[in-house]
């Protein structure tokens, strides 16, 4: 009995075979019983039976009940081993390679143990072994320091660089075993240790709740690390430094995810029809101009075919009727601009107290009073509604009215009307695209701006244009604040007029002190030095052949021309007009926010208050002008039809199609909204000046419009 307790082995259920057997066959051997694993006992031989019964009695007390049912055949101890060895011991190259694959991939866990993590290596290397497989102790190191975390890759190097016959199996283990302590003491003395209350940006230790910063009067650092003395090196913008720009990191704000819905994109089809969907939980449509009272949302919908969020810009109503005439209000739809197709969803119409039944391949509605049916299923086994939405008229508007504006600021972009608080527009504008298309940029640096309006000027001659211009002015002449972008121009018919331009400005802006250009012979010519000398005015000429340096001016000249381009073939006005359409673009310009001044209008920096757009009409659009009561009989009309070219001073510029005559008047009522084309043709010899006799004003200048 007390050799029993003293060989005790669990008994065994199936798992870990190897490890069993090893301990089975040690017992036997002890007890002189190892014989009888492997052959049969000698029947003849009294002493052999017994000690088989004996083996035999021993072999079926280390098994467990859900084994010993699978061996009811076998009635001897080798017969029983030899069973289990070839039940359990599996030694084919299946077994082996996944042996060999969880050794590769096996790796230590931060709650195991280094002797665990050794055990579990070894456990799996005796598995190995006990297929017939010989692996080496150099493989077992390898499989152990392949296994370890990150936090071991200086013990690993250490081991790696160690000569090779002093390399062993115990000498590695040795190693980790240490490792582990050195690295659960470091972790002990960095969670004790006091933090340190001295700043890691000083040389001294100091209470940083009493440092002020000269730059920004707040606590907590020196003006030498002070965030707003930082100049971006990717925007140019004070703040932050390059790799936390917003212009760079910037993402897609996440969706937020409540009450979301469920729905189903619809594929291949007709994506304006409406699809019948008895998993959709709301009505959902992909098509803006159908919804009339669109609200604002910031839900999102659960996308069963995409496994994905799409986001919810709004919900509103939309109004439609069947072929059968039958009219449908769907109420509280979602407008999804990324859905493929339409739904109509078979719960929100049981909650609008209707009943769906489907029958005979139609989705039919029941309602207290009428019966109808809402649609059939196709081909694609898809329930598909002839509901035809009507256009909003709310969408309608909206789009006329920003179209209107569009035309109003010269075609400006989106981005304009956006910062501006006016509506946007998504059509497309062929003029934009004939008058403003250009090559991709190719990129540029950060330059310094001065701190003060009306410092440097940029300045540029552009031409000569064909054709003249109304009064025959062939070049433009550019001036552009450095500080605000505030763009005048000047219209001269020939180059050597541009001294006397020059000088005008520098009357009127007398806090001007460089001027940078370019290395053209009107500017550097001894007649427009003589200018800026007596003014006390720097001129900066960019060495020759490189426009680049003056870009500026250089991309001012590109910004007014795509306006005037796009303003000229909008009403098809005439080539010869561009001179007061030009002047019409900078005015404009100095009005919409600029990307490059943080969104801010040139006009909003230069006179410290904002432009009022009250008064912006669209270039080339009809204009009734008042006439004069002492230039009329009495049953003489009280107006007159002309066209609008342009602003002033004193009031709106108009001219006459018929005689090409161009007035001031205020007194005028605009038709925008009517699109005109081939008003003019060729434009004939006209007067060079103009008619101001309705204001009594002879002379104007263009340095006071604040309109």
């Amino acid at each position: 009995m007390d050799a029993e307790l003293k060989y005790y082995v669990d008994q065994f259920d199936g798992a870990n075979f190897a490890v069993w057997a090893r301990r089975i066959e040690s017992i036997f051997v002890a007890k002189n019983l190892d014989k009888f694993l492997n052959k049969e006992a000698d029947e003849t031989k009294e002493d052999e039976v017994s000690a088989s019964k004996k083996a035999y009695a021993l072999m079926l007390s280390f098994l467990s009940d859900k084994v010993l049912v699978s061996l009811s055949d076998e009635n001897t101890c080798a017969s029983i081993f030899q069973k289990l060895k070839s039940t359990y011991l599996r030694d084919g190259a299946v077994n082996q390679i996944l042996i060999r694959k969880h050794l590769a991939m096996l790796k230590k866990k931060k709650e195991v143990s280094m002797q665990e993590h050794l055990n579990e290596v070894n456990g799996l290397v005796n598995q190995l072994k006990s297929c017939g497989v010989k692996i080496s102790d150099m493989d077992i190191i390898v499989y152990i320091l392949m296994s370890l975390p990150p936090e071991y890759d200086s013990t690993k190097s250490a081991i790696e660089n160690q000569p090779s016959e002093q390399v062993s199996l115990e000498f590695v283990v040795s190693r980790l075993l240490d490792a582990e302590v050195l690295l659960k003491d470091q972790r002990v003395s960095e969670t004790k240790a006091p933090k340190s209350e001295s700043s890691n940006d000083v040389a001294f230790p100091t209470n940083q709740r009493t440092v002020v910063c000269f730059n920004c009067n707040k606590k907590g650092h020196i003006a030498r690390f002070c965030d707003k003395t930082v100049v971006c090196y990717h925007c140019g913008k004070l703040g932050h430094k390059k790799r936390n720009c917003w212009y760079l990191t910037r993402k897609k704000p996440p969706f937020k995810e409540d009450a979301a819905a469920v729905s189903f994109v619809i594929g291949e089809g007709d994506v304006e029809k409406f699809i019948v969907d008895s998993g959709a939980t709301s009505h959902m449509c992909s098509q803006r101009e159908w919804f009339e009272e669109l609200k604002p949302s910031s839900r999102t919908v659960s996308c069963a075919a995409k496994s994905s969020l799409l986001k919810v810009a709004g919900t509103g109503v939309i109004r439609g009727r069947l072929k059968n005439g039958q009219e449908i209000v769907l109420t509280n739809v979602l407008f999804i601009p990324e859905l493929n197709g339409n739904l109509i969803s078979v719960k929100q119409v049981q909650n609008a107290g209707y009943s769906v039944f489907f029958k005979d391949n139609k989705a039919i509605v029941k309602g207290k009073t009428k019966t109808f049916v809402l649609c059939e299923l196709n081909s694609k086994g898809q329930y598909v509604s002839d509901f035809v939405p009507t256009v909003s008229n709310t969408f309608v508007a909206e789009t006329e009215e920003a179209e209107l504006w569009h035309r109003r600021l010269g075609h400006s972009g989106n981005r304009a009307s956006r910062k501006l608080g006016l509506p946007t527009r998504d059509l497309f504008c062929e003029n934009c695209v004939l008058a403003k298309q250009s090559a991709e940029p190719i990129g540029k640096g950060n330059r310094r701006r001065k701190s003060a309006p009306m410092r440097m000027i940029h300045s540029d001659l552009c031409g000569p244009v064909e054709p003249a211009t109304l009064s025959g002015e062939r070049y433009v002449l550019t001036f552009v604040d450095d500080y605000s972008c505030f763009c005048e121009v000047r219209l001269i018919k020939k180059k050597s007029d541009i001294a006397v331009e020059f000088e005008k400005f520098l009357k009127i802006n007398d806090t001007v002190k460089r001027i940078r250009c370019d290395n053209a012979k009107e500017y550097v010519s001894g007649e427009l030095q003589k200018v800026a000398r007596n003014a006390g005015v720097e001129i900066d000429p960019c060495p020759p052949y490189t426009p680049q340096l003056n870009g500026v001016a250089e991309r001012m000249n590109r910004t007014l021309f795509d306006k005037v381009r796009a303003m000229l073939y909008d009403f098809k006005l005439p080539k010869s007009c561009w001179g007061y359409a030009i002047q019409t673009a900078a005015f404009l310009h100095n009005r919409i926010p600029c990307t490059s001044i943080n969104d801010c209008t040139p006009y909003e920096l230069k006179y410290s208050t904002k432009p009022d757009l009250s008064k912006i009409r669209i270039f080339g659009c009809d204009a009734y002008v008042k006439v004069a009561d002492t230039q009329r009989r009495k049953l003489d009309p009280k107006s007159k039809k002309m066209i609008f070219i342009g602003y002033s001073s004193m009031g709106y510029r108009v001219m006459d199609p018929v005689s090409r005559r161009v007035t001031v008047s205020r007194n005028i009522r605009f038709v925008e909204k009517k699109i005109i084309s081939d008003k003019l043709s060729a434009t004939p010899n006209i007067e060079n000046q103009e008619d101001t006799s309705d204001l009594g004003e002879e002379n104007e200048t263009e340095t006071d419009i604040k309109l």
